[in-house]
């Protein structure tokens, strides 16, 4: 990846952070982006430089549009298709552009364009689902494939096996997808084989496997071909397949998609050529991963599921977003009861009741476990427990040069924070040191942050000891209603305050006797809305505690 390239993606996400991710909503379903662009001016073409100019600013804030739906590794890795789709059509998905400022140097040696745009949120989501990548707000969990590698003896040495298939997964990941990779260790493996030999090659690697066919099967292959212009060169020939899953007993092909690509080909450059190689090939693949991402549609089958080991509402809100939430073989999840312990759903499953139990993997970091999983009385009964996993936060960075945050900072005598929430589409509990602060940004109705602060005050009186002030001061404009909610070391709720249009709010905290750590939770009052949008659906703040 260039020096360029992440230097142009790290000004996107720059602009995303300091103008609290980027401008805000402009109305239903408009998207407000500002953007600069600067260009040489050749042999005194002043009107061309101006159109370049243009396009290009129009290019940038469509891709810093992009930005909020995307995390930065995965624009980065995608960079390619993402220019093909958005950079180089940005008229698509402008409604309007106002021209801030234009200039050019008196030498007229360079044009400088500044421009607003508005921008149909609407046609920027389409584009994400034509594509088949989840946004960041969808948190579309991993999803699990087997991959087989299929290559010439040429492609399967060590060196170059490992970089095409982190690579590979660098690139799929953005779509959640988890690969199991699967090697063709001796012969090529014709397509002509059909699936039947793909199956009896999972059944040799995956013996604990009932069935064999619980998962999507996608293939990468690699060979070499002679250049019909010249018999003394070759060209890379690489294809990314996707079985059908349905048809496994056949001997014949049973290809659903796929997508090739040549480029010339030399043994000197096999290590050079594979970032190549994957950013041409992921121009053609998108038929076959939408493919591959909705083989189960379809067959819909309605599940009773009952959760055991859940104490509070705050873990099973947690738990429906990592298991169900934007899960795409889950529908219509219904909440039917709940109590001290038991929580149980209804829901749509689409695909088979056996491979069922298989959908119940959590991520490594989840913050939950599940000991126990199996039918009983016609439910699906899971049992989990709480695993607590404690994030850091990071350093702050100054922001000088974003003027609200700097003006109010002094304006109002704020302390300048030691901390920020990490930007990530995946928000975790976060420690928060006594006698510091930290600053957040609640990007929308639904978004919230959680931490934990423990008391760590020595040779005081208990009074003295667990008595915590906690001081909360919003920066700039908001539609929103924030809230502060306090629960105890258990997550049970002890006290909320609706902190409505108050811009600074502080209160003292008295930790129960016995009880050294407590749970502070940031949030918009009403939470999500669905169609919900407009200016200023979003608040940053900094919080102290003492």
């Amino acid at each position: 990846m260039s020096g360029k390239l992440l230097t142009k993606y790290k000004k996107y996400f720059s602009v995303l952070l300091t103008l609290f991710l980027a401008l805000p909503l402009m109305g239903q379903s408009l998207l407000v982006e500002r953007a600069e662009s600067t260009v040489v001016i050749n042999r005194d073409n002043l009107v061309r430089a101006k159109a370049e100019a243009l396009k290009d600013a129009k290019g940038q804030a469509i891709m810093q549009a992009v930005a909020r739906y995307l995390a930065y590794n995965s624009m980065v890795s995608l960079d390619p298709l993402l220019q093909i789709h958005f950079f180089e059509n940005p008229d698509d998905y402008i409604e309007s552009i106002r021209v801030i400022s234009e200039r050019n140097t008196e030498d007229l040696s360079e044009f400088t364009i500044n421009i607003e745009t508005r921008i149909f949120q609407s046609r920027i989501i389409s584009a994400f689902r034509k594509l088949g990548l989840p946004s960041l707000d969808e948190r579309v969990p991993f999803r699990d494939y087997y991959l087989i590698y299929n290559a010439e003896n040429e492609f399967r040495q060590n060196e170059y096996l490992t970089k095409i298939l982190e690579q590979l997964d660098t690139r799929l990941k953005p779509y959640r997808i988890r690969t199991k990779n699967i090697i063709v260790k001796k012969n090529f493996l014709p397509l002509k084989a059909g699936m039947k030999a793909r199956l009896n090659l999972l059944k040799r690697n995956h013996q604990e496997q009932t069935d064999k066919n619980s998962l999507p099967l996608l293939e990468l292959k690699s060979s070499k071909i002679a250049d019909g212009n010249d018999p003394q060169k070759h060209k890379l020939k690489t294809e990314l397949i996707f079985w059908s899953p349905e048809n496994s007993i056949t001997d014949s092909p049973t290809i659903i998609a796929s997508a090739t690509d040549l480029m010339p080909y030399s043994s000197e450059q096999i290590d050079s050529i594979i970032p190549q190689l994957l950013d041409r090939l992921i121009l053609n693949w998108t038929p076959v991963l939408k493919k591959a991402l909705t083989f189960n549609a379809g067959r819909e089958i309605k599940v009773k599921i009952k959760f055991i080991g859940l104490n509070g509402p705050h873990e099973e809100q947690m738990l429906v977003k990592t298991l169900f939430q934007n899960n795409p073989r889950w529908k219509n999840l219904r909440l039917e009861t709940i109590s001290s312990s038991i929580v149980t759903y209804t829901s749509l499953y689409l695909g088979d009741k056996d491979k069922m139990l298989k959908e119940f993997v959590l991520p490594h970091d989840s913050q939950f476990q599940i000991s126990e999983i199996k039918w009983e009385n016609n439910y699906l009964v899971v049992n989990v427990s709480w695993h607590e996993l404690i994030a850091s936060l990071e350093p702050y960075f100054t922001l000088d040069e974003v003027n609200d945050i700097g003006d109010e900072t002094a304006e109002n005598n704020l302390p300048i924070p030691e901390f920020q929430v990490p930007l990530s589409p995946f928000k975790q509990t976060y420690s928060l040191p006594l006698t510091s602060t930290v600053y957040d940004n609640i990007r929308h109705r639904g978004d919230s942050t959680l931490f934990m602060i423990i008391s760590n005050k020595k040779n005081e009186s208990y009074e003295e000891k667990n008595l915590i002030k906690i001081t909360w001061n919003r920066l700039g404009p908001t539609h929103l209603r924030p809230k502060l909610t306090i629960y105890d070391h258990n997550r049970k709720r002890v006290k909320g305050y609706l902190l409505k249009r108050k811009k600074h709010f502080s209160f003292q905290y008295l930790l129960p006797e016995g009880n050294d750590a407590f749970y502070l939770k940031i949030s918009d009052e009403i939470g999500f809305l669905e169609g919900v949008a407009g200016s200023y659906q979003s608040f940053r703040y900094f919080l102290t505690v003492n």
